[in-house]
């Protein structure tokens, strides 16, 4: 069968029967490899990279329903460098400071020690390694479309255009790899990304697309404390209010605040029953069968039902769901176009947990949470405009935020929605949060205007150390 790549250069793919050794060119390094017996190809395939073709070495193919392409030219054209290890006999690639590996033969690739099955494995083919273009696409987070019909495939690998990889991030980056960080990670000075990047796996086979959503756990509450401060500005609600107002049967209600729920002060436990289908008027019936931990007022716990309550409060004032009223007070007027309330529908990368008795990680079911603690999923783009407009008080106004970002517990350092703490003498607000699959957080350097946000999808992650380190680590190498 012939194939016609450019420059009308012709290729015969037929039948390949195992033979002796081929010896096979990757960088400036040789190596022989036993030449594989192969299915005859089904069609020939036209691939072209960020649209230019290429004048591949041997003509891509498409074998099995795969499409092969050459693993060395494809990874040079995608920006990658790719060597040679003669002791593990391995193709080693490096692009954005992720590592990728490659055994010969097999159908195996691994990213930073994430495994990727493929579907066929690679092939020597009259001396050149074919590999299928999807997962060696996925390996480089590049962008693929397909064209195909009955006689011929046509892909366009389109090289990462989202990573950004800046040198003074990189040890930020070696300390996410070194912990074995899965999820999404963003680095930022004065409004200028200088890391955002994808680790491990998102779902299946899938590699983590640094433009993904994320569910981002109890960073939703920061929604929550800045709907009811907006609706503090309008002097629709005070802080001075008690609960009894807006939901009079509530017990005890009458010694509890709005400022209480915010500051988690108000004596709750923290938690409630989670599931699909519970209404937020089902968990609020809920929390008032629910005895108190401590009295009202006395001392810090931090509480989700406190910010269920919250969210409640704000529909009733209002007269909005909790969600349409966030997307019109914050999310449009912030164009955060990749942020809203989770659904089982929502397209978000999957969380993940650890079997305990295996060690294995494994995809975890739907992350059921409640409106006002953790329903939220966002992007590292929209987030970083999420927390800029407190820097900047583009939404709420310097009073409103400084009360925000003022502790109110000498046993935790809680404003509303915020922790707050000088790290090496530099103010600094941060949250973490988690949930089925995900561990997130974020810290902010004010004083140099540093933000780290993580929205990481291993569950049980330390991602409080992570969030310490990474500041740190960002702080020493942005500021000077």
């Amino acid at each position: 069968m012939l194939f016609k790549s450019k420059g009308n250069k012709l290729a015969m793919i037929t039948k390949l029967a195992v033979v002796s050794a081929l010896t096979v060119s990757i960088g400036s390094a040789s190596y022989s490899i036993p030449q594989v017996q192969a299915a005859t190809s089904e069609k020939p395939a036209v691939i072209t990279i960020a649209g230019q073709e290429i004048n591949w070495s041997t003509a891509p193919f498409v074998m099995n329903g795969t499409t092969m392409v050459p693993l060395r030219e494809a990874a040079s054209a995608l920006g990658a460098k790719a060597t040679w290890d003669a002791p593990t006999r391995s193709v080693v690639m490096y692009s954005n400071g992720d590592t990728i590996v490659h055994t010969p033969n097999t159908s195996v690739i691994t990213l930073d020690g994430y495994t990727i099955q493929m579907p066929e494995p690679s092939r020597n083919v009259s001396g050149t390694m074919m590999v299928p273009a999807r997962f060696l696409a996925d390996a480089f987070k590049a962008k693929l479309t397909l064209n195909s019909t009955p006689e011929l495939a046509t892909i366009n690998l389109t090289p990462d255009q989202e990573t950004v990889m800046n040198s003074s991030a990189k040890t930020v980056d070696d300390y996410l790899q070194k912990q074995g960080y899965s999820g999404l990670a963003l680095v930022a000075y004065k409004g200028k990304v200088v890391l955002k990047k994808g680790y491990g796996l998102s779902g299946g086979q899938s590699t983590t697309d640094p433009d993904g959503v994320s569910r981002i756990a109890s960073l939703s509450k920061s929604f929550t404390a800045s709907s009811i401060m907006k609706l503090v500005e309008e002097g629709k609600i005070s802080l001075d209010d008690k609960l009894t107002k807006y939901i009079p049967d509530f017990p005890r209600g009458d010694e509890m605040t709005i400022h209480m729920l915010l500051s988690h002060t108000a004596g709750f436990n923290s938690n409630f029953t989670r599931g699909e289908g519970v209404t937020l008027q089902d968990t609020v019936n809920e929390i008032k069968t629910k005895p108190l931990r401590f009295e009202p007022g006395t001392t810090f716990n931090y509480s989700n039902q406190g910010y269920v309550l919250l969210a409640y409060i704000v529909e009733q004032v209002s007269g909005e769901t909790y969600g349409q009223y966030i997307q019109h007070t914050f999310l449009d007027p912030l164009n955060m176009k990749d942020t809203g309330e989770a659904t089982p529908e929502s397209k978000t990368i999957k969380g993940y947990v650890k079997d305990k008795a295996t060690d294995e990680w494994s995809e975890a079911g739907y992350y059921a949470s409640q409106s006002g603690t953790g329903t939220f999923y966002s992007s590292l783009d929209d987030m970083m405009k999420w927390y800029r407009s407190f820097a900047n008080h583009t939404i709420l106004s310097e009073q409103t935020i400084d009360r925000m970002f003022t502790p109110y517990s000498a046993l935790k350092p809680y404003g509303y929605a915020f922790l707050i703490k000088d790290v090496a003498g530099k103010h600094t607000i941060y949250h973490n949060g988690s949930g089925t699959g995900y561990a997130t957080g974020f810290t902010y350097n004010l004083d140099d205007d540093v933000l780290v946000i993580l929205l990481g999808n291993h569950y049980g992650m330390d991602i409080a150390t992570m969030l310490t380190d990474t500041q740190t680590l960002a702080n020493k190498a942005l500021v000077k």
